[in-house]
């Protein structure tokens, strides 16, 4: 697809996934359990295929019509994942949805780094691409992104310069068999906040310890991107919870400025969004990019937190309207799509799915629907 997200004035409503392994026929990563201690391999639930088709009073859930790709003959799991992508594809076009933002995660692509200068890759998300495509939804893929769960077996994740070689190699074959067909590539996921990763076990490493890190990756991102698809956009998403982010030291690297936005966190009971059009102006002025609002969300649970759905989908209102309003604000993404079969760590990031893990849709999705109707 030819055209980018923004080649209009006209504001644009997206979404994120985070479990893209579905679309490719991959089983979910292993789920943290205890942080640093224990990871484990949780079973793969069923997924819906009547997505975004029910009624939105979750008791009432009637028989789901599922599949299970990963326990199919490769014939038959090709044609479930083309059935995945089209009915994702086919609800959101009807919606209103007119971009995802996905992980490209480098281990769908190359599971293992083998011996010597050979390397094996696949692509097996050509047909969610594809998919895509036809129905007219942008792409924001992420490469480069170096959580634990979605690196290769065998990589040095070490030192900078073991790692970075091999980053490069990779992003470079991903970029190069997608180029044409994405509307944006965004460098890594919040370059800002690789600390905090870290402290929560999303990623592993010496790597993320390196004060060099930073630089030297999105750097290497970017020219991979400037190189193999020219001129296709670049994002680069940092936390818009804190002033000290907004620094030219990323713009450069990019096209785009994208926000993550998550006033309440930790914090479940007051809906305050007041921040959000400060942090935007903040960016702007100093960057002089474009802004986008890449992430947002509320969980639903867990409720011994104070966290709820009837919470969610009045967050949901909340931050379109004001991202809405805001001028500077050229689209927003909300965090999630579902709920994932994988567990993370703190416990509400499983519950900021507008569906739930089996496809039923929250009141939060409905919310979001009619939001973006309305504007």
């Amino acid at each position: 697809m030819s055209d980018t997200i923004f080649d209009n004035e006209k504001f644009r409503w997206g979404i994120g996934i985070d479990d893209v392994w579905n679309y490719a026929g991959a089983l979910p990563p292993k789920s943290i359990m205890i942080p640093h201690i224990l990871r484990v391999s949780l079973p793969q639930g069923p997924l819906s295929m009547n997505f975004g088709r029910i009624a939105a009073v979750e008791s009432q859930e009637p028989e789901l019509s599922t599949i299970s790709p990963t326990k199919n003959s490769a014939v038959r799991k090709t044609e479930l994942l083309k059935l995945l992508s089209r009915n994702l594809a086919q609800q959101l076009s009807k919606n209103g949805i007119e971009f995802v933002r996905c992980w490209f995660q480098w281990n769908l692509f190359q599971p293992e780094i083998c011996q010597g200068n050979t390397q094996v890759y696949r692509f097996p998300l050509d047909s969610f691409v594809t998919t895509m495509n036809d129905f007219g939804i942008h792409i924001i893929g992420v490469i480069g992104n170096g959580y634990e769960r979605f690196l290769p077996r065998n990589l040095e994740i070490d030192k900078l310069r073991s790692y970075v070689p091999r980053l490069s190699d990779s992003s470079r074959e991903i970029v190069r068999h997608y180029r044409g067909r994405i509307s944006m590539w965004q460098l890594e996921n919040e370059p800002d906040w690789w600390n905090y990763h870290f402290a929560s076990d999303w990623r592993r490493g010496g790597v993320w310890l390196d004060r060099n890190a930073g630089q030297v990756i999105l750097n290497e991102l970017h020219r991979i991107i400037s190189e193999e698809d020219p001129g296709t956009p670049t994002l680069v998403n940092l936390a818009a919870d804190r002033s000290e982010i907004f620094t030219r030291c990323y713009s450069k690297f990019c096209d785009v400025i994208g926000l993550d936005f998550y006033p309440n966190y930790a914090n479940p009971e007051l809906i305050d969004l007041s921040r959000l059009k400060s942090r935007v102006q903040e960016a702007k002025k100093l960057t002089g990019k474009q802004i986008m609002i890449t992430e947002t969300g509320y969980p639903s649970g867990p409720r011994i937190f104070g966290f709820d759905k009837r919470k969610q989908a009045r967050y949901v209102k909340a931050v379109c309207e004001e991202a809405y309003s805001i001028d500077s604000v050229t689209s927003l993404g909300l965090w999630r799509l579902s709920d994932p079969y994988w567990f993370s760590f703190p416990f509400q990031e499983n519950s900021f799915g507008l569906i739930n893990r089996q496809g039923i849709p929250k009141q939060a999705w409905f919310e979001y629907l009619n939001q973006i109707k309305a504007n």
